[in-house]
């Protein structure tokens, strides 16, 4: 089976107000090039952990990737290449671009090195809810990048940011009439979430118009042909995210760069994560480490070898976010039927309730659980006593 691959690029143009990922100001940190240096050498260490022989999505995320050189990010995918991990001939290959970060040349350097998927953080088409995002871009430059997609007919998705402080419904509305424009093939949109105290939480609409904005956004987005495939993504039939769909079916993933996040089912019981520091100099010191053995390069507190419970909770919480739902199949594959004897009886419970539903695959969460879907997983959060044979 192929193998999923994310690469991080810490770098942005800015700190976006309501961000919490690891990334920095690119002026900020060490140049873009030595940091890629260490990346290719992470990529030489650690590609012995790994059994497959292809890649069958690969994601440049950050950070804006975008904004470094790119021909940075083919030393990436040629030094995966070298190392045994070529691009399958029907990988998914996206970069993450802000809008103003991507030209023509830009543009076709990616292509002759197999990106085949872009995915532009949009956030939003007015101007001064950009600013209050603490965005960079303007809506003008949005339009200039999606001009540019289009024109090559690129498979490309969009972000919306939606609830933002200041936002009507009629807003958002002027928002959607745009995507109408280009009716992108997948499209992501995202409630605004930041901390209880946050400066963006103040101005923001109230709870029941937050979800009649989701309402109007799936509804909208239904009309343009593109189907709810998970809680936040959107897609036209075949443009679904692969690279995303790993993550959600409990396939191997392995994450390249800066506090990136790696899992393989294989290795324990139940599979085990295990992670890069989000400290500079120690990933840089870790990834020049030498050793054959797993623990010699990833130490100990950097691992996690999932219990029962632990990889309980995690199968159903991310098979139930997308539209294909938990397959009966893969659950009785990777759990014995006395854990699932102990998980029925909360299915049952919220089928009664109405936020799951059944079939002859397996179960599905109803557009009322897709709407809470925080209490259906509150319900499938397991401890270890409640598996304990």
């Amino acid at each position: 089976m192929a193998l999923a691959v994310y690469v991080h690029i810490p770098y942005c143009l800015q700190r976006c107000r309501y961000c919490d990922f690891t990334t920095f100001e690119w002026t900020e940190i060490l140049p873009p090039e030595r940091y890629v240096q260490w990346v290719l050498q992470e990529i030489r260490q650690r590609r012995k952990f790994w059994s497959q022989s292809k890649i069958g999505s690969l994601y440049f995320g950050g950070g804006t990737p975008s904004l470094i050189s790119s021909d940075l990010i083919v030393m990436i995918v040629r030094e995966l290449a070298n190392n045994g991990l070529p691009l399958a001939d029907d990988a998914e290959a996206t970069i993450e671009i802000n809008p103003a970060t991507m030209d023509e040349n830009k543009l076709q350097a990616y292509l002759a090195a197999g990106i085949n998927r872009f995915s532009v953080g949009a956030q939003t088409f007015n101007d001064s809810l950009l600013k209050k995002c603490g965005r960079k871009h303007n809506s003008q430059d949005t339009h200039e990048t999606l001009r540019l997609l289009h024109k090559h007919n690129l498979n490309y998705s969009f972000d919306l940011l939606f609830a933002l402080p200041g936002q009507s419904l009629e807003d958002l509305r002027k928002d959607l009439e745009i995507v109408s424009e280009y009716s992108p093939p997948h499209l992501s949109a995202y409630c605004l979430t930041v901390p209880e105290g946050h400066p963006m939480n103040r101005g923001r609409a109230p709870e029941a118009e937050q979800v009649a904005m989701f309402d109007e956004i799936e509804s909208h987005l239904r009309r343009l042909g593109l189907v709810k495939y998970e809680i936040s993504n959107f897609a036209k039939p075949g443009f679904e995210s692969r690279h995303n769909i790993a993550y959600w079916t409990d396939k191997d993933y392995w994450g390249i760069g800066l506090s990136s996040h790696s899992y393989q089912r294989s290795w324990g019981n139940f599979g085990t994560r295990f992670w890069n520091p989000k400290s500079l100099a120690e990933y840089e010191k870790q990834v020049f480490r030498s050793g054959e053995k797993f623990a010699d390069v990833i130490v100990e507190n950097q691992r996690e070898s999932l219990n029962v419970h632990e990889a309980l909770t995690d199968f159903t919480h991310t098979h139930l976010r997308t539209g294909f739902g938990m397959p009966k199949d893969a659950l009785h594959e990777k759990f014995p039927e006395t854990i699932i004897r102990r998980l029925q009886p909360r299915l049952d419970r919220l089928e009664s309730q109405g936020l799951v539903t059944k079939n002859d695959r397996g179960w599905r969460l109803t557009s009322q659980g897709q709407m809470v879907s925080n209490k259906v997983f509150e319900e499938l959060c397991f401890l270890p006593e409640d598996v304990a044979l």
